[in-house]
């Protein structure tokens, strides 16, 4: 971490004086560097808009904004008036709603009398 070196007021009116008090009051903020404690903490996985995950998964933004009401859509972040997809978290949100075709055409044969539609 680096510490700031304290420069007192009565200086910095002196420096200014002779030119170069603006450099040195403003040292500290010069020095300051914002470290991120957790460099893995935002990942640069690529972020998907509506329109996009609408074109990827064959769908509209209505049906994209029902699944959000009702709970069931991937998770998103929302930026202002926009949200954003997370390639990952919808590739997630994908793999759990995966199925086997076998047991949900079973399903629908036995429902509408076995003829498979």
């Amino acid at each position: 971490m680096v510490v700031p070196r304290i420069v007192p007021r009565v200086a910095c009116g002196a420096l200014r004086a002779v030119g170069l008090g603006r450099q040195v009051c403003h040292a500290h903020l010069t020095v300051m560097e914002a470290r991120d404690e957790n460099p893995k903490a935002l990942s640069h996985t690529p972020m998907w808009t509506v329109d996009e995950l609408c074109a990827k998964l064959h769908t509209t933004p209505r049906v994209i904004h029902a699944w959000r009401r009702r709970g069931t859509a991937p998770k998103a972040y929302k930026i202002g008036r926009h949200l954003l997809f997370e390639e990952s978290d919808v590739l997630e949100w994908l793999r759990s709603h995966e199925s086997t075709s076998t047991d949900d055409d079973a399903r629908r044969a036995d429902d509408d009398g076995g003829s498979g539609w």
